[in-house]
């Protein structure tokens, strides 16, 4: 899978403000399709999100020991089986666009989606062929891109996507600085 790229969004167009909400919005390259697959249960969609965030930022808690040899052995037994997963499943993904997202919503390339689509896969990780499907409330069309809110049966769910929006905009930021 490609490599996400996150730009900062410090200025989203007025016209997406009623699709992206007011609050944090970043611009990523990642594996997006229309869906036929239910929506993912808001609890698994907290676990998933939450269980990349451990695995993308190390899930250390800040601690500083060493891990013992044998917990070594084991990670790295686990990544490489994460590889050879994933690179599996990279053939069955679908490929990467830009889209904007944000806890609120998305807006797309037009053509990804149909006025008519009520769900969207996103694959949120690299290293993790798991897609999250989310309900979509209407799509709308404007200025050659297609926008609709997530459509969510918990507030437990819009908060993950939030904290995972969050992490991807700190690290276009940090991308940025550098």
């Amino acid at each position: 899978m490609h490599d996400r790229h996150g730009s900062t969004d410090a200025a989203i167009p007025a016209a997406w403000r009623g699709v992206l909400g007011e609050g944090l919005a970043v611009t990523l390259v990642l594996a997006l399709a229309p869906s036929r697959r239910p929506p993912t249960p808001a609890e698994s969609g907290i676990r998933l999100l939450d269980a990349i965030a451990m695995l993308e930022d190390g899930g250390r808690g800040g601690r500083d020991e060493t891990p013992s040899l044998e917990l070594q052995r084991l990670e790295a037994k686990v990544d490489l089986l994460m590889q050879l997963l994933t690179t599996w499943m990279q053939e069955q993904l679908p490929a990467p666009v830009s889209a904007t997202l944000s806890a609120e919503g998305v807006v797309l390339p037009v053509g990804l989606l149909e006025t008519a689509d009520d769900r969207l896969e996103l694959y949120p990780s690299t290293a993790f062929a798991q897609p999250l499907v989310l309900g979509l409330e209407t799509v709308c069309e404007l200025d050659g891109a297609l926008g609709a809110r997530w459509c969510f049966s918990d507030d437990g769910l819009r908060e993950a996507l939030g904290r995972w929006v969050f992490r991807m905009h700190r690290r276009a930021v940090a991308r940025a600085r550098r």
